[in-house]
């Protein structure tokens, strides 16, 4: 018997990709095998991003291009399907549906529903699809999500959700950095965000249950670990926590234990909000050149009042006081890298508000600006606030900031060409990823990061000696800088080792 194949196609958050990895690691146990580019899926899965409006309709239009196949059964999942089920049961081309809830059940749920109700062998015969798709697992309808507390629902335990994907599904850095969901959810609210509806209360998994896992990874030979959730800041509010009073946060904790108690190279810390970076958590940074000088910072707005609009848990002063604390810990050639989300024509973010907080960003250390456009989000409080900004000056105030983004890292890329110039200092610890575009179309190349998350290119002889690469920790030494202006991005053009 031919062995049935899948997709999946996957929007969103790292999240997201994570749990792909583990729903597609399931279905390989029960014999089932990707489907090539050119083949076509009896199975085909989509993990679907409802952070904005337009985050839904994407999901919905990859649902209705896999449903053209009669042979392919769809199934949506993800925080659209939690959120809305009964839209996307109605949507072209969608079979089944299973929230974020019962996602650890999918391939049980969906597999089960297939069995009982098997497409007509021959693949050209009608499809005999009902006209609205089946919600399976504990998804509730839009009405009662809202009308309840995330916590009011049931939802999967860390240790039944949280598992390590398998090495070869964790793509091609998956052998030189990996992610590890700590924690689950989010309790936060803020006006904009839908997500709390979509993925639930925070949930952690343990530090000792964490400690076997980066210790798995390592014997794997992982080098760089990414700890990544929805709400990180918030891991271990669930757990009882005997180091530390109740409500203190335990992510120092958790870092302080891989560091002292795996061998680990490299540990890198995802999305934290301006006042989660506490001085408890910069003195490990300070400590321990292990812990990455890389800090994605949640910041939103850097505007007070558009922070309250927004509820958020800080005030333009708190950021101020971050950005200029973490700029001073010690880190490698380039400084610390400080990445930082902000959302552009937020309702009640006036002219004036902009303006001030485009001098603020001016002055302020950081690296790179992460922007995006306001959009609203069906069911969040900011769609019922007034004053809101036409669309078209929220893409005026994005290209902003970009520019002042791009602008900020060419300077800071340009200091690292210069400073190896005159004072010959390498880009250091340069962790090798695998092949990259580079600037010669005809040439090889590989690319990495430092430490410090600046970007490096090289080029290799061949294919052969770049994958003779992979993996390795590099000193480099900076000859060239590339810009991409599309994307934002600057890296650094090194000579070969």
């Amino acid at each position: 018997m031919q062995a049935k194949k899948y997709s999946l196609k996957t929007l969103g958050c790292k999240a997201n990709l994570y749990d792909s990895q583990l729903i597609e690691a399931e279905l390989q146990k029960r014999g089932w095998t990707p489907a090539g580019a050119d083949e076509l899926a009896d199975l085909c899965v989509v993990n679907s991003c409802t952070v904005t409006d337009e985050a839904d309709k994407q999901s919905r239009k990859m649902a209705a291009k896999a449903a053209r196949h009669p042979g392919t059964r769809v199934v949506m999942t993800g925080c659209g399907a939690e959120i809305e089920p009964e839209k996307f049961a109605a949507a072209t081309g969608v079979d089944f549906i299973v929230g974020n809830q019962s996602k650890n059940r999918l391939v049980d749920l969906v597999l089960a529903e297939i069995e009982k109700s098997p497409l007509p062998s021959d693949e050209f015969s009608v499809r005999g699809k009902a006209s609205v798709g089946k919600i399976l697992g504990g998804v509730t309808s839009y009405s009662d999500i809202l009308s309840r507390h995330p916590m009011d629902r049931e939802w999967a335990t860390p240790e039944s959700s949280f598992m390590l994907p398998p090495a070869h599904l964790r793509g091609d850095t998956g052998r030189t950095r990996a992610f590890i969901k700590i924690q689950e959810g989010c309790d936060s609210f803020c006006t904009y965000c839908i997500i709390p509806y979509g993925r639930g209360p925070g949930r952690s998994l343990p530090i000792v249950a964490l400690i076997e896992q980066v210790r798995d990874l390592v014997s794997q030979g992982v080098r760089e670990i990414v700890l990544t959730g929805t709400n990180i800041g918030d891991y271990g509010a669930d757990l009882a926590d005997p180091v530390k009073p109740a409500g203190k946060p335990m992510l120092e904790n958790l870092v302080t234990a891989i560091l002292a108690e795996t061998d680990l190279e490299r540990l890198r810390i995802s999305s934290l909000d301006p006042v989660e970076i506490t001085p408890e958590l910069r003195a490990i940074y300070a400590e321990n050149p292990r812990l990455c000088a890389h800090f994605h910072v949640s910041l939103q707005s850097p505007h007070s009042k558009v922070l309250r609009l927004m509820k958020r848990k800080y005030v333009s002063t708190d950021v101020e006081s971050c950005l200029n604390a973490i700029s001073e810990l010690p880190a490698p050639i380039g400084g610390v890298f400080a990445g930082m989300d902000v959302i552009t024509g937020f309702p009640g973010e006036g002219l004036a508000e902009f303006e001030w907080g485009v001098d603020q960003l001016r002055a302020l250390p950081w690296t790179r600006l992460h922007v995006f456009p306001y959009s609203e989000r069906a069911g969040t409080p900011a769609t019922r606030l007034p004053n809101t900004v036409p669309p078209s000056e929220r893409v005026r105030r994005a290209k902003v900031l970009r520019d002042l983004s791009l602008e900020r890292m060419k300077r800071i890329h340009h200091q690292v060409l210069t400073n190896f110039r005159e004072h010959g200092r390498k880009l250091d610890r340069v962790l090798i990823e695998g092949p990259v575009k580079g600037p010669d179309p005809t040439q090889n190349y590989v690319g990495g990061y430092s430490s410090n998350y600046l970007r490096a290119i090289l080029r290799v002889e061949s294919e052969a000696a770049g994958e003779a690469l992979r993996n390795q920790s590099l000193s480099l030494a900076p000859v060239g800088i590339l810009v991409d202006s599309n994307q934002g991005d600057v890296a650094l053009l090194c000579a070969s080792p």
